[in-house]
């Protein structure tokens, strides 16, 4: 006869509510609850205590290793199984949350009316402004990228560092891979030196103006259809996809563009 406390119970039912709530089934509560209080147990034991009938047992067993709550341990002579720790449980479920929510943006699009082809996506933190600047680049390929970059020099040091990395090391190369040429109207100032000397590699065409006439610590800049307005010290960005602005935006740059003399 398996033998039940009272704390326990109250602890088993109140981590099978937290597990119902992410997603996690009745039955494959009661059995990670029963695994908890085991220790390491054989699925006949899991079976006793769960009170579920030992061929369920074994099917909810596979769907809580598919899901990472419960691993089988290796080289026992009768097959046992341990959960993971709430702790580790809630821990990987957070993570899977945070990747989702900043793929959240690209997935709403998705659902949109692709006739529409309007879209307005808010984007927050490095990662955040990561997948922005990437978002259908690959169906940018051969297009020209016009618009105003910022000036770093009032960033904190660590997002100046995360941003320099990643425009070095992968940004620049994802377009170059793709063909996408650019002109780009830039604040001077010491800290942009780095950038001017690959401009040629890259293929961009670069205008520099005074600091004292433009000292932006955000970019915007139009490709295809798409307007990015880039706050880099505060890490927020904004996209919206929409012919209308885009074109008007177009039309802004290239009457900059004509009024700055000489491209550096």
């Amino acid at each position: 006869m398996t033998i039940f406390h009272v704390g326990d119970m109250i602890v088993g039912m109140r981590i099978q509510e937290a597990l119902q709530a992410l997603g996690i089934n009745e039955k494959e509560s009661a059995v990670y609850v029963a695994l908890l209080q085991l220790g390491r147990a054989s699925a006949y034991s899991i079976s006793e205590k769960s009170g579920l009938k030992k061929p369920t047992t074994y099917v909810v067993l596979d769907e809580l290793i598919k899901k990472a709550l419960v691993y089988k341990i290796p080289r026992e002579r009768k097959q046992l199984y341990m959960a993971r720790s709430p702790e580790q449980v809630f821990a990987m479920t957070e993570e899977r949350l945070k990747l989702a929510k900043e793929k959240l943006p690209e997935l709403l699009a998705f659902s949109r009316d692709e006739q529409k082809k309007v879209n307005v996506m808010y984007f927050e933190g490095v990662n955040g402004i990561k997948h922005m600047l990437e978002y259908k680049i690959k169906e940018m390929e051969g297009k020209e990228l016009v618009g105003f970059y910022a000036t770093d020099e009032n960033f904190d040091q660590d997002t100046k560092n995360e941003f320099d990395e990643y425009f070095k090391k992968e940004w620049n190369e994802k377009m170059l891979k793709n063909k996408i040429s650019m002109r780009i109207v830039a604040p001077d100032g010491p800290t942009m030196k780095p950038y001017r000397d690959v401009d040629k590699k890259y293929g961009r065409m670069v205008k520099i103006v005074p600091k004292e006439l433009y000292s932006s610590d955000t970019a915007i800049d139009v490709i295809g259809d798409i307007v990015r307005i880039q706050d880099y010290k505060n890490t927020q960005g904004v996209l919206l996809e929409n012919p209308g602005i885009a074109k008007t935006m177009r039309e802004i740059f290239e009457m900059v563009w004509a009024g700055v003399k000489e491209p550096a």
